[in-house]
């Protein structure tokens, strides 16, 4: 069976016909930003204050007609600040990231009551906004997934899903000087304004691709970084869970037995919305294993009820996240009773990062995700420690986080010499790139520096390029260098004066005897200069041969025509760029210039090194995202393949990626943006897999809560 995340053989991501119209609806859909939120905020600035005289309470009708009128006031600012905030959800949701409006699980615990108010007032919004344009949007998302290369249906991986755009609005509102009734007032109001005109946004794009004959992907597997069913009936299963009894659990604090809260917030009850999914087969598991805990924690206390909920609903999320692996999923159910019985006697399991337990889940889960396929290689040897140690949790009657630390100490000691040899080859490359950043950050102000420079700014073009790539890392080289050899550092930079002054046929033909004199020791310590970087001998000698030529021109010779293309074939490699390694760097990082699945150029760029590739003339760029240590990507190459994140440099130029098996590579900030931009590197887990199982379960509660 094909992987849920594989493209249509027909549609890769490397057909550039696919990644121009994808590249080209986003900018649509966020040219679209600045009509969009003018048409909302003009809808709510008359719907309110219509409310506001059927409101029977004189108090409400005041304040809304004073949200209208302080909207209105405000209206430049936001349609001024919501187009760039939407960029950035697109870009983020482009890039994998499936972060939801509302609150994260470890975050309840330090919320204060109006910021919880306002998390369930925004998931409200969001709903809202959903049910205006449910239709709309699964034609978009049919259509978006065609042109993303996806052989089915995956609204998960759609950037112009809603919760970009709600998202998008609450940063705006959030960032507005007003007070927080009016904040809240215009998140509900300005959420049923939007929803009708991101309906009509949404009819205008899907009208656009298939006019350029994008056919539907059809509707067959589950979306990626959406819950799938059985998590969806997992995470509603508990009606009366909600954020004020999530927020006690983490705080520790009791609910007296028989109190009205105890009786009345632990009705075990199935929500009618997961009665009418019972008739999907996958779903009669579920369903039969929460009537078996409710009937089991009858007779228990609304605190460990309360609890052992948590974990049922956390444990459920895990099993059903499509990134793991079968064998990985049934371990973490197999865990469930013994998280139970800890949870019960130990609340620190849902507030402490560091408990043994949460370390264990989260450790089991994120290495697993290295893996695509039980046969992968690698996969055994993760696999059949984790199955003893899990049947030896199983098996323990202790409610405690010993067993957990001790299985935890276990596991790292069986799987130690393939994080030491991994480790060892990492630090290796680490290293490598970390030189490699130093001396180009210095190369850059280099740089800078000799432009500044009138000889450098008159010298020929090829000149200045070659002084402005690598003979600024040559003079950045010897700067670093150990003290004892400062003066090279000096030397190097004082030879660009007569690097410069050789160079031009007006000025050294007019001293052709002191050209004589200066050309030998002048290439003698242009190779030795190179050298000191290892810069790769054949790039130095078509450099030479450049300078060579215009020596000959001075001196009233005739070098050998080149064509524009062949000189510029030959200048290639003296082209500043991002970032630059020498030859043994790149080896030990596996550092990449460019990538196969991008349209590849005929010459390497020659935008000075600090600068940035002007924005594209037909529609605003999408803004980069910062990955993080830890994340695991996809990367297509001729298929997709799996890559961890494993370090970024301090200043965020160079990245360096892991595969399962021990390979390395690394590559520039601007390449890993263009990836991305491309749809050729994606987002398998922005989120610990443990961490987003509990952040399902706050956000049901968020639901819940939104409900009541």
């Amino acid at each position: 069976m094909p992987s849920r995340l594989e493209p249509h053989p027909d549609s890769r991501p490397h057909a550039n016909s696919q990644q121009a119209l994808y590249r080209a609806i986003m900018k649509d859909a966020a040219s679209q930003g600045r009509l969009l939120i003018e048409r909302t905020i003009h809808r709510a600035v008359v719907d309110m204050p219509a409310l506001a005289q059927q409101s029977g309470d004189i108090v409400e009708r005041g304040l809304l007609n004073e949200a209208a009128r302080v909207l209105a006031k405000h209206e430049a600012q936001l349609v001024e600040a919501y187009p760039q905030a939407l960029l950035a959800e697109f870009a983020h949701a482009i890039a994998g990231d499936t972060r939801k409006a509302g609150v994260s699980f470890d975050s309840l615990e330090l919320m204060g009551d109006e910021q919880v108010q306002e998390s369930v007032e925004m998931m409200r919004a969001q709903q809202a906004v959903l049910r205006a344009c449910e239709s709309e949007l699964a034609a978009l998302n049919a259509l978006v997934s065609a042109v993303q290369g996806l052989g089915t249906v995956q609204p998960g991986l759609n950037p112009l899903r809603p919760e970009s755009y709600v998202r998008a609005l609450r940063q705006v509102v959030q960032q507005s000087p007003v007070s927080a009734s009016v904040r809240r007032r215009w998140t509900t109001h300005l959420a049923t304004a939007m929803g009708p005109e991101l309906a009509a946004c949404y009819g205008e794009l899907s009208q656009k691709l298939r006019s350029q004959g994008v056919v539907d992907a059809g509707f067959v597997a589950a979306p990626t970084g959406e819950p799938t069913p059985v998590a969806k009936a997992a995470a509603e299963a508990n009606t009366s869970l909600n954020v004020r009894e999530l927020r006690r659990l983490l705080s520790g604090d009791s609910v007296p037995p028989g109190s009205d809260a105890a009786s009345s917030n632990f009705a075990m009850t199935m929500p009618a919305a997961f009665e009418t999914l019972q008739e999907m087969r996958e779903l009669d598991t579920v369903a039969e294993r929460l009537q078996q805990r409710r009937a089991a924690g009858a007779a228990q206390s609304p605190d460990q009820a309360l609890a052992q909920e948590v974990v049922a609903l956390m444990v459920e999320n895990i099993a059903s996240d499509a990134r793991l692996l079968e064998p990985v999923r049934e371990a973490v159910r197999e865990l469930e009773p013994a998280l139970k019985r800890l949870a019960e006697a130990d609340p620190r399991f849902f507030s402490d990062k560091a408990h043994p337990a949460r370390r264990l889940l989260e450790e089991m889960t994120q290495r697993s995700l290295a893996w695509t396929s039980v046969d992968a290689p690698g996969f055994a040897a993760f696999h059949e420690p984790l199955r003893q140690a899990v049947d030896a949790l199983a098996q323990t009657r202790l409610s405690a986080a010993e067993p957990f630390a001790f299985a935890l100490q276990t596991l790292h000691e069986a799987w130690g010499e393939a994080e030491k040899r991994e480790r060892r080859q990492r630090e290796k490359a680490v290293r490598a790139l970390m030189q490699a950043e130093q001396r180009n950050l210095l190369a850059g102000r280099i740089a800078g520096e000799l432009s500044q420079r009138a000889d450098v700014a008159a010298a020929p073009p090829e000149i200045g390029q070659f002084l402005a790539g690598p003979w600024s890392q040559v003079i950045a080289q010897a700067r670093l260098a150990p003290s004892g050899e400062a003066g090279d550092a000096q030397a190097y930079t004082e030879l660009v004066a007569d690097l410069v002054w050789s160079a031009r046929p007006d000025l050294a033909g007019a001293n052709p005897a002191r050209l004589a004199r200066l050309v030998p020791p002048l290439v003698e310590r242009l190779e030795r200069g190179l050298k000191s970087i290892d810069y790769p001998p054949a790039d130095a000698r078509r450099f030479l041969d450049v300078l060579a030529s215009l020596h000959e021109r001075a001196l009233g010779r005739e070098p050998g025509k080149l064509t524009r293309e062949a000189l510029e074939a030959r200048l290639a490699a003296h082209a500043p760029a991002d970032s630059w390694l020498a030859p043994l760097e790149a080896r030990e990082s596996g550092f990449m210039k460019t990538h196969t699945s991008l349209p590849q150029p005929l010459f390497e760029p020659t935008q000075p090194l600090a600068a940035d590739p002007p924005p594209s003339a037909d529609g605003p760029e999408l803004p980069e995202v910062a990955l993080q240590p830890g994340a695991w990507v996809e990367i297509f190459e001729g298929r997709w393949v799996r890559w961890q994140l494993t370090w970024a440099s301090p200043h965020g130029t160079l990245f360096l990626f892991t595969h399962p098996d021990g390979r390395r590579q690394s590559m520039t900030r601007r390449l890993v943006h263009k990836l991305l931009a491309a749809g050729s590197l994606r987002l398998v887990s922005s989120q610990a897999v443990v961490a987003g199982a509990l952040d399902a379960v706050a956000q049901a509660a968020l639901r819940n809560s939104a409900d009541l």
